[in-house]
């Protein structure tokens, strides 16, 4: 169960470092989008860039039993939002995955990290 946990945390730390990364240094357009949203954008994907070093140190260090749940429900929230916005457009293959990826997992790791605490396994 901790391994499963540990590689789940670090690709959620790969894949937030990447995907804030891209969304820091993606170049302006303004036919796009205006200047408020392009600053936002990058706000916001600074943060998510940020979290991956929570992700390896919760990896490295399962017992922040504190950290570990923020993060779990910090994605699952992430992922029911975006559930939610489907309301707007219509879903992609890829929108799917990334709800999926933020819904399941971090239910699957929660449940096994409280089971790992309960039995003093962690």
């Amino acid at each position: 169960m901790l391994l499963f946990i540990r590689i789940f945390l670090i690709l959620y730390g790969i894949i937030a470092i990447g995907s804030g990364f891209l969304g820091m240094t993606t170049p302006f357009d303004p036919s796009v989008t205006d200047a408020m949203q392009d600053n936002n954008h990058r706000y916001v994907a600074a943060i998510w860039a940020s979290t991956s070093i929570a992700f390896f140190y919760v990896a490295y260090n399962p017992s922040e039993v504190a950290l570990f749940r923020f993060l779990m429900i910090a994605l699952f929230i992430g992922g029911v939002v975006r559930a939610l916005a489907l309301i707007n457009y219509p879903p992609t293959p890829v929108i799917i995955f990334g709800i999926f990826l933020e819904i399941v997992p971090p239910i699957i790791m929660f449940l096994m990290h409280n089971k790992l605490i309960n039995t003093g396994k962690i």
